[in-house]
């Protein structure tokens, strides 16, 4: 029974961990994730390594479901507050080990093997306890902070997980408590399979999560891939924008303003109804996307990219992609390009220390004078040269 559980999560985990790999997310929380899944199957090998070895080291892999708490613990933390302390790693993680070694010894020593049943009554009652401690945390932290939520998935995921948890420790416990008070002893074999079995359907709820972000990821490939049309004509409106500059008014643009000549999904949501993320995460999203372009500057980053921008906002690529063609409307290039040449307008109106056409081009983020011009007279209609001279500052 347990040895096919175990092959049943060996199996699981490792298809979890190829669609992880092919989403290729960088957020905390998606990391998180997939350590756990790296180390449920280590545990599962090494559970079946000890099933097979026989004799008293057959639950010497029991002690490290104290990890699956503090697992939980720093997936809700990452979500939330996308947080992740390496000092209280040790404290949340050393009881497993310490729990594993005194295992070892008690195996060990042919003198203290009478203590083995009470050693095991200790363990399981432990990692129950340790669990549904846990997971009450994490039940009670997320419910006061759901207000900051930006993925609904996975708190109903976690939440799920940790009521599932609860039940199943509670019952276990009261069960394990009532036998050993009874004739002294329990069943050990009972009591590992009902954790392997819980160990399983926790990876499945991973599972499930990760095939949710896969779709996601190959919505978003498609939407990138149809985009190019769209991107077509945007830029043939782009080209008669700049064919009459004067609908620009003062030649600057206000960043911060709508052109009512951009499709949006603010004013359409029916675009992004086949979109896997909804209106509320798109505004979550939008709000630190602003805060990076109207605070942080990044678009005066010679090197910033739209994975480099992803990894600093804590998003998946492909959700980043989505926010930019799917709700607003453009692609990264159209939309940190705006930024730039605004910033660049404000440089030239305001050139006290005469600085050259070349290293406004830098200042503003461009990589090249030529790319500068090209981009300048696309979006203003006229050179920065041009410009200067219209504004009087040359």
């Amino acid at each position: 029974m347990i040895e096919l559980v175990l092959i049943g999560l060996l199996v699981l985990t490792a298809a979890t961990l190829y669609i992880a790999s092919q989403i290729k997310s960088v957020l905390l929380f998606d990391r998180i994730c997939n350590a756990f899944l790296v180390f449920a199957s280590l545990q599962a090998l090494f559970a079946l390594v000890s099933i097979y070895a026989g004799g008293n080291y057959t639950f010497m892999a029991v002690p490290f479901f104290l990890t699956y708490g503090p697992f939980k613990y720093y997936a809700v933390n990452s979500r939330i507050n996308n947080q992740f302390s390496r000092k209280a790693v040790y404290v949340h993680f050393i009881p497993s080990f310490i729990f594993c070694f005194a295992y070892l010894i008690v195996n060990e020593f042919s003198s203290l093997n009478d203590y083995l049943p009470t050693y095991n009554n200790i363990m399981f009652l432990s990692v129950f306890v340790s669990m549904t401690s846990y997971s009450v945390w994490a039940l009670l932290y997320d419910k006061d902070k759901n207000e900051h939520d930006n993925d609904p998935l996975a708190r109903k995921l976690l939440n799920f997980s940790s009521v599932l948890v609860i039940l199943v420790s509670t019952v276990s416990s009261v069960y394990l408590i009532k036998e050993f008070l009874n004739t002294d002893k329990v069943n050990p074999i009972i009591f590992s399979s009902i954790l392997y079995l819980l160990a399983l359907f926790m990876v499945a709820i991973a599972f499930r999560y990760k095939v949710y972000s896969f779709i996601a990821y190959i919505r978003s490939a498609n939407d990138d891939f149809s985009k190019g049309t769209d991107e077509e004509e945007g830029n043939r409106l782009v080209e008669s924008l700049s064919s009459h500059p004067q609908s620009i008014s003062n030649n600057i643009i206000d960043v911060n303003t709508e052109s009512k000549d951009v499709i949006s999904l603010k004013n359409s949501p029916q675009k992004y109804a086949k979109s896997a993320l909804n209106e509320s995460m798109f505004e979550v999203y939008e709000e630190k996307l602003n805060y990076f372009f109207d605070d942080e500057k990044v678009y005066l980053d010679n090197d910033i990219s739209l994975e480099v921008l992803a990894e600093k906002m804590k998003l998946s690529k492909h959700h980043l992609t989505q926010l930019f063609n799917v709700y607003i409307g453009e692609n990264f290039n159209q939309y940190i390009n705006k930024y730039r040449i605004s910033y660049s307008c404000g440089l030239l109106q305001h050139n006290e220390s005469e600085m050259t056409i070349e290293e406004v081009a830098f200042e503003s983020g461009f990589n090249s004078k030529v790319s500068f011009n090209r981009h300048f007279k696309n979006i203003m209609g006229c050179t920065p040269s041009d410009y200067t001279k219209k504004e009087g500052v040359a």
